[in-house]
């Protein structure tokens, strides 16, 4: 190719970016309409198709947070229950929290905070498990985007309350019943995303622990590890195959959020939750396993 038609081509690539501007990084996962990136955002601020949602403290968001985002917390959608902590609400008081975001159904929410989207990863999780869609992550989170010295707001949006219906998927979702009944099953995978001394320490047995944050990269700012380093941990390293049944565990059900994003990005088909987690299952007096299983 001559040196005339290489400028042509490259000039080509910068009028189509122009023009068609996506996330460059995301798209390389199965499910890239999941995953957002602070460029695409920066250029869609505005839009009123989408509804950005800040996972930080009340403090952080009053000092500075992304043009248009809403402030929200996980604790408007978690609760208490026999004892257990951080277990997800019942319909009617997610109803009634989720309401304040002034969403329809065809809103993109697109969620980020500044804790390695921890936040974020478990309110897709209780979007989609109530039946909203469209529903994304901010990759890299508060942090990117501060470290990028992209422009902050201090101004409140007006957001009028609309009712939200949710339409609840039980195929999201287990509890220790059904994790005690099924464990054993060679197709179905459950994964610890605690850390590894934490899974060291007791774990339900027959898990496997691959730690949430084996799913990031970056010192600071913390965004997803590559579709080809993902492929390489879950399906070549732990054999968590696409037709498998994948339930992610923490300690409450919280952390787990995480994980079961990164396989829906992968477009793993039967991916759930297991609300409660850890916690549940030691509740209803079941024992634990200390050391590493494999």
């Amino acid at each position: 190719m001559l040196l005339k038609d290489y400028r042509i081509f490259f000039l080509f690539l910068l009028i189509f970016s122009l023009l068609f501007p996506f996330n460059v990084i995301a798209a390389e996962y199965a499910n890239a309409n999941l995953l957002v990136e602070t460029e695409w955002l920066s250029k869609n601020l505005n839009d009123s198709n989408i509804r950005i949602v800040d996972l930080r403290s009340s403090a952080s968001y009053m000092k500075g947070h992304i043009k248009n985002a809403v402030p929200f917390s996980h604790e408007l959608v978690t609760t208490t229950r026999n004892g257990v902590k951080g277990m997800v609400a019942d319909k009617e008081a997610v109803e009634q929290a989720l309401e304040r975001l002034g969403i329809s159904p065809n809103t993109k929410l697109i969620f980020y905070d500044d804790a390695d989207s921890k936040w974020a990863a478990y309110m897709f999780w209780v979007m989609e498990y109530h039946g909203h869609k469209n529903v994304a992550i901010l990759n890299g989170g508060w942090q990117k985007w501060e470290a990028e010295k992209r422009p902050l707001s201090t101004d409140i949006p007006k957001v009028k309350a609309v009712s939200f219906k949710a339409q609840i998927n039980k195929n999201l979702i287990v509890d220790t019943d059904w994790v005690k009944k099924n464990i054993s099953s060679p197709k179905v995978k459950v994964i610890n995303v605690r850390p590894d001394k934490d899974y060291i320490d007791g774990h339900i047995p027959g898990t496997i622990s691959i730690p949430w944050l084996e799913n990031l990269q970056g010192a600071s700012a913390k965004v997803l590890k590559s579709k080809d380093e993902l492929v390489q941990i879950y399906d070549k390293e732990n054999s968590i195959k696409k037709d498998d049944t994948v339930i992610s565990s923490c300690m409450f059900g919280i952390l787990a959020g995480g994980t079961y994003f990164t396989l829906r990005l992968l477009d793993y088909k039967d991916v759930k939750l297991y609300d409660g987690s850890q916690s549940d299952w030691v509740a209803k007096g079941n024992s634990l396993k200390t050391g590493k299983e494999r």
